[in-house]
């Protein structure tokens, strides 16, 4: 709750001293990071998916630690 109160008394002196241009700035950049960790999750995780066909031996083989 630290890092909450921080960041709104970061944007109640933002408001006071009208530097809004700067807020959408971080804004955008936090948001454009999002993405890239996002899409760096997917990539890791996500992107060769099992054929579903073979899923049921593939889990299997995961669960049982079995070679091949």
């Amino acid at each position: 709750m630290q890092i909450l109160s921080k960041y709104f008394e970061h944007l109640r002196q933002l408001k006071g001293t009208n530097k809004s241009r700067r807020l959408a700035i971080e804004i955008t950049i936090i948001l454009i990071v999002k993405v890239i960790l996002l899409w760096l999750i997917w990539a890791m995780f996500f992107s060769d998916p099992i054929a579903k066909d073979a899923r049921q031996s593939e889990v299997t083989r995961i669960i049982l630690n079995q070679t091949h």
